[in-house]
């Protein structure tokens, strides 16, 4: 059934998001109450964003704009939504193993898109596992691929990457570092309505593992705890970039996060050899095909 088929079916259930939007109008959003789901999408998620600067990256290699994008990892697949929307002929692919994720973004950002969800194919699988059809870009965002925690499985799926991709085609990755990632602590950041808790709960030095907890909190003092759990590898950018090389991509770039004036993060990325001393960093590594 396709994507807007389903947008006019009754049967299936509504968008969550303004139910959400009332919530938190009406000082009433709660942990019992809340979706998690757009709890994450509205404190994690940036695709207005993300879609300009995958444009510019893509352009400053090819003189051109890219049509279609594979987003690995996708979840609720809201990059997926925003990217059809930016261009009457984008396309996007969404890959991801957890299907009730994949079905709440059919739900809730590819149904309201109307006849444009028909632009947009979700596969339920493994990454590893899908090479078609040949994309320009794909992302694996949020750090997902840190899931990969041994040269082999991370090398198994790069080398999937570029089989995926057309030969004009650059794989996007975004990666976190500094001191700070490497410190157990947690660090709020207050939202419209509730506050997203970002919980670094244990670090190995050994393995660079890792794992990770978000949280979210309310004006009623409830707590849903423990809504995401991540047990990842802190990769880092050096051995990173090398093993793209290795898998045989042609060039790997890292785009470092700039600063405005006062020394604080300006949210643009450019390409960049040295980065700063930043305790916390967020950049993207972009590899050539």
């Amino acid at each position: 059934m396709s994507s807007s088929a389903r947008a006019k079916n009754p049967a299936l259930p509504e968008s969550v998001s303004p139910r959400m939007r009332a919530l938190v109008k009406a000082r009433r959003l709660n942990s019992r109450n809340a979706d998690k789901h757009w709890l994450y999408q509205n404190s994690v998620q940036n695709p207005q964003v993300e879609v300009p600067f995958i444009d510019r990256v893509f352009a400053n290699e090819f003189g051109r704009k890219p049509n279609l994008l594979r987003e690995d990892f996708c979840g609720t697949a809201l990059l997926c939504s925003w990217w059809v929307k930016a261009r009457a002929d984008n396309r996007a692919v969404g890959v991801d193993l957890d299907g009730p994720t994949l079905d709440w973004g059919r739900v809730n950002n590819l149904a309201p898109l109307g006849a444009k969800a028909d632009r947009v194919t979700l596969i339920q699988d493994d990454v590893r596992a899908v090479r078609a059809p040949k994309a320009d870009v794909l992302m694996a965002s949020n750090f997902s691929w840190w899931g990969f925690k041994t040269r082999d499985d991370l090398g198994a799926y790069l080398r999937n990457c570029r089989a995926s991709l057309k030969p004009e085609g650059i794989l996007v990755m975004d990666c976190y570092g500094g001191p700070e990632a490497q410190v157990v602590q947690e660090e709020q950041r207050e939202l419209d309505g509730f506050t997203y808790c970002w919980d670094q709960d244990h670090y190995n030095p050994v393995t660079g593992e890792v794992r990770c907890l978000i949280h979210f909190e309310f004006r009623d003092g409830s707590r849903m705890k423990k809504a995401f759990t991540y047990d990842w590898r802190l990769w880092q950018v050096p051995e990173t970039c090398d093993l793209l090389r290795e898998c045989g991509f042609s060039r790997v770039m890292v785009y470092w996060e700039g600063t405005d004036k006062d020394g604080e993060p300006n949210g643009v990325f450019r390409v960049s050899l040295k980065g700063d001393e930043a305790p916390a960093w967020v950049a993207y590594i972009v590899a050539v095909r």
